[in-house]
Order: C-alpha cells, then sequence, then structure tokens
C-alpha cells in the first residue's frame, strides 16, 4: 500500500485474511485499500465481513460507509458514518470519509450548498483529532477545492501534505 501498488496490496491482504480470518482491522485495512483502488463493492462486501466479527466496530461503518457513497448509497452511507461516530465520537477517518460523501453528494445533485458548508466544519474537525493523517488532509483538500477557486491554494496545500505522508497514491496527484 505505503509503496502505491494497490492491487497486489489488496491480495496480499486477502492472504493476511486466510491466516487470521478473526481479525476485523485485517478486513478493514483491505476495504481501505479497495475504495483507494476504486473497487467500492469490494470494499464495502470487505467492511461487511468485519462488522460480521464484530457489530460494533466503529471504523468497519466509517469503510462501508465511504463504500456506499462512492456508489452513490448516500443515505445509506450517511447512516453508516452516523453509526461509527456514535461508537467513536473521535474516529478522524470517519469524519474525513464523511467529507467525501457530503461533497459527491453536492456533486451528483442530491445535496444543496449546505451539505459543503456542513462538510467544512466536518473536516476541520477530523484535522483537528488527526491532523498528520492523509485521510483528512486529503478530506481537507476536496472541500476548499469544491468551494471555489479562492481556496484552490489551500485545497492544493493539503493536496501535498496527503502526498506527502504517501506519494504513491495516484488520485492524490491528480487532484
Amino acid at each position: 500500500f505505503k509503496e502505491g501498488k494497490l492491487i497486489p496490496a489488496i491480495e496480499t491482504y486477502k492472504k493476511a485474511i486466510a491466516s487470521r480470518p478473526d481479525d476485523p482491522a485485517v478486513y478493514i485495512t483491505l476495504a481501505r485499500t479497495q475504495v483507494f483502488a476504486g473497487k467500492y463493492k469490494d470494499a464495502q462486501t470487505s467492511a461487511e465481513d468485519a462488522l460480521l466479527l464484530n457489530p460494533t466496530n466503529s471504523m468497519a461503518f466509517a469503510v462501508r460507509g465511504w463504500a456506499l457513497g462512492f456508489q452513490g448509497e448516500y443515505i445509506e452511507a450517511e447512516s453508516d458514518i452516523g453509526r461509527a461516530l456514535e461508537l467513536d465520537s473521535n474516529n478522524s477517518l470517519a469524519y474525513a470519509y464523511h467529507v467525501e460523501i457530503l461533497v459527491n453528494s453536492y456533486y451528483d445533485g442530491v445535496s444543496g450548498y449546505e451539505s459543503l458548508e456542513k462538510a467544512a466544519e466536518i473536516s476541520k474537525v477530523a484535522q483537528g483529532l488527526a491532523p498528520d493523517a492523509l485521510e483528512t488532509h486529503r478530506a481537507r483538500g476536496i472541500i476548499l477545492q469544491a468551494t471555489g477557486t479562492e481556496n484552490y491554494e489551500e485545497a492544493i496545500r493539503e493536496y501535498e501534505a496527503a502526498v506527502a505522508i504517501n506519494p504513491n497514491i495516484a488520485d492524490l496527484h491528480l487532484s
């Protein structure tokens, strides 16, 4: 994953699951990698497998919500993010994923500008909880980019911070 070789990483995580099938953390890591690789349905399934092992796992709900958001299932995605935050109100990645869900629902015409305003506030919470996380920098960059040209320079700085954490994730460079 750190080398940006997402498909080989996915295969490696699947092997790890074969050796540790009762560990929800491995399923969650697989699901996160699958989202970065654009395999959203697979990511949803992996997160659901983690939930079968631990139905109160905040990260499993967060990643499933993230994957659902990329599939346009915004109501279910927001429900999962809400559940993740009920279980762990300090789950910075759940906040970061929520930002992406809100921005994407705006882009898809499902929600209005108020979603961007909400996403901007949520991105600050995510960064406050995890100022050095790739996902929080990415989420902040996404919302800054979505809210207009006056924020592009700051968005670029956020994407650059995410790239500094992992320079091998292609979509960070594209953003």
